[in-house]
């Protein structure tokens, strides 16, 4: 459908001159439009000799000119317009077959092989606007000015699709967009290969893609290959070519006209860029850039009501960024996303567990399982609401109904099928109410928030122990569906687990005390000891003591990677080895990072407490 509207419209823009009266020339009268023969071949008589000959040429007639019956040139230009008005319904029913054939290729190809964020509908629709939008522009050149056809800036549109997207979407888009304007003077050959070589010029040319300026250099760069190719062409079919003559021509100089329709383009897609790429649903970097300040309301608002849920979103934030940019993705939008898509936990805050106080009581123990599910779930709906109203750009409103996916709150399922489940209630009752996510970007997301949680949980941080727990988290995901629309790949997967894997050993490094520290630590000790009560002295052990491995409150006890849910919800997870003693802890006193288990061993008899 999408296909069949775009080509009527393109249809439209081609042939609605030859439905207005007013615009027919007339001999003797001046043109109201120019008229324009394509290039091609014809066959001429000789005014001396009365010889025919074969040759090769094209016709423009500016606007304003007087039509003279006496004039070659002006007698073509009439015969050609009077057999096109008005245009036969065979003629014109080819016209869009072939624009509907352009243009679902262009959307199969986007929907089934394009980049992942180019399939959305969003950035289709926006994309053939934008070349309604550049078909309509060259059609005003053709009609309203009298320079060449090579005029028309058409390179701009791949340069706006390379910057928003990536190259290979350019060059296809390239190619409709070039059909489609070439289908304004009949299919000139000749004009459709300056456009073909000019768009894809222009796209190679985009080298840092992160420098709009650049976009000139580009297009600068591409109407020279224009150029080139145009000459080539020319004595291809012509046999020679005149430089010179063609260069003194000057407005109406082909050569110019093919490196000025270069420049043009460049220029254009330097000042559209950003309504262009907000039409196709891009977030411009400088967009994203004042997104991430934190003074900007929203975070502040989540700074304030959910301090817990705001860490947990900044900490994120730096390993979606960190695993994006291993694959290729985007990482800054990955990174605002991040910031953004827990919103929704500031209307309730304290039904995650994040947000409560040392020791304070969760509110999920009085409540039935399905209403515990419901406050947990509604942070997605309520997200997406407070996003789109504070004016927040779609591509980052998708993190927020996407970043749990259609999973289901598996820790109050589970609760309610523990209590017998009197209502009778489904798995459906506990999903989530959004959507797979169908961007890189958003998986990424996804995969992270659980991965986050989770790394709380591992003690000691090693690198083998991180990559197991992720890759626990991934296939969790890969088999419940949860990835099927996002583009990722396996190679993707296995550069996402290495990546976070390092970032988090990396993250959770030791550190050495401060001396201050070891004094308070040596300090309190020896008041310990001098504040002993003498006991009974007691025979030696007979045997090693076991040490004993004492935790720090801040961290947790547990490390068996479970996701995201258990974090919510403030479930206590199971001790990952049932209680036994670590091999470290088997093997004596060991210094541990602050913040982290520091083992030491057991003294036989316990000291009487001091005494106050």
């Amino acid at each position: 459908m999408l296909s069949v509207i775009f080509a009527g419209l393109f249809t439209a823009i081609g042939t609605f001159d030859l439905y207005v009266p007013s615009l027919a020339p007339r001999l003797g009268a001046a043109a109201p439009v120019t008229l324009r023969i394509p290039y091609g071949p014809r066959i001429v008589r000789d005014a001396r000799t009365g010889r025919l000959s074969y040759e090769h040429a094209r016709v423009v007639v500016p606007r304003g000119t007087i039509l003279q019956e006496e004039n070659d040139e002006h007698r073509a230009a009439f015969a050609y317009e009077s057999i096109r008005r008005p245009p036969a319904m065979s003629r014109l029913v080819s016209v869009f077959v072939i624009h509907f054939i352009v243009c679902l290729m262009l959307t199969s190809y986007l929907r089934r092989f394009g980049q992942n964020r180019v399939r959305l509908m969003r950035a289709q629709v926006g994309l053939l606007a934008l070349m309604a939008g550049s078909v309509a522009l060259a059609k005003g050149i053709l009609l309203f000015t009298g320079l060449p056809e090579f005029w028309v800036p058409m390179a701009a549109l791949p340069l706006w699709v390379a910057h928003a997207f990536d190259r290979r979407t350019a060059f296809l888009v390239d190619l409709a967009v070039a059909f489609v304007a070439a289908s304004l003077l009949r299919f000139d050959q000749v004009l459709l290969s300056v456009l073909l070589v000019r768009g894809v010029a222009a796209t190679l040319f985009f080298f840092n893609r992160k420098h709009v300026r650049q976009m000139i250099i580009a297009g600068t760069l591409a109407g020279v290959a224009g150029a080139v190719a145009f000459v080539a062409l020319t004595v291809v079919f012509e046999g020679r070519f005149d430089l010179v003559a063609d260069l003194f021509r000057g407005t109406g100089s082909n050569v110019l006209g093919c490196i000025g329709g270069g420049m043009l383009a460049g220029v254009l897609a330097r000042a559209l860029r950003d309504p262009a790429e907000r039409a196709m649903g891009h977030v411009s970097r400088e967009k994203l850039l004042d997104l991430t300040d934190l003074e900007q309301p929203l975070l502040k608002k989540m700074a304030a009501e959910a301090p817990g849920s705001w860490e947990h979103a900044r900490a994120m934030a730096n390993l979606a960024e960190a695993a994006a940019a291993a694959i290729g993705a985007d990482a800054l939008l990955t990174r605002v996303g991040a910031y953004y898509h827990d919103l929704g936990k500031t209307v309730q805050p304290k039904y995650f567990v994040e947000n409560l106080a040392h020791g304070e009581r969760s509110p999920h123990e009085d409540l039935d399982p399905e209403v515990s599910a419901d406050a947990i779930m509604a942070h997605v709906v309520l997200g997406t609401k407070i996003l789109r109203d504070g004016h927040i750009p779609e591509p980052v409103v998708e993190f927020s109904y996407t970043h749990h996916g259609t999973q289901v709150v598996e820790f109050f399922w589970h609760k309610c099928r523990e209590s017998g489940n009197p209502r009778g209630l489904t798995a459906e009752y506990f999903r989530y109410p959004g959507m797979k996510p169908q961007t890189k970007e958003t998986a990424i997301l996804m995969l992270v928030d659980s991965i986050e949680a989770a790394s709380r949980t591992i003690w000691p941080p090693e690198h083998k122990k991180f990559e197991e727990m992720i890759q626990r988290v991934i296939f969790t995901k890969l088999s419940s569906g949860q990835l099927d629309e996002s583009g990722l790949t396996l190679e993707d997967l296995r550069i996402i687990s290495t990546r976070m894997a390092t970032t988090l050993v990396n993250l959770y490094h030791g550190r050495i005390k401060y001396p201050w520290q070891r004094d308070a630590e040596k300090a309190a000790a020896e008041k310990a000891s001098a504040d002993k009560t003498p006991i009974a002295v007691l025979p030696p052990p007979t045997a090693t003591p076991v040490p004993t491995v004492v935790h720090s409150p801040a961290e947790p006890r547990n490390g068996n990677g479970n996701g995201k849910e258990e974090a919510e919800n403030g479930s206590k997870d199971e001790p990952a080895n049932g209680g036994a003693a670590t091999a470290e802890s088997a093997a004596g006193p060991k210094s541990a990072p602050e913040g982290r288990p520091s083992i030491e061993p057991a003294s036989a008899p316990a000291p009487a407490p001091p005494s106050r």
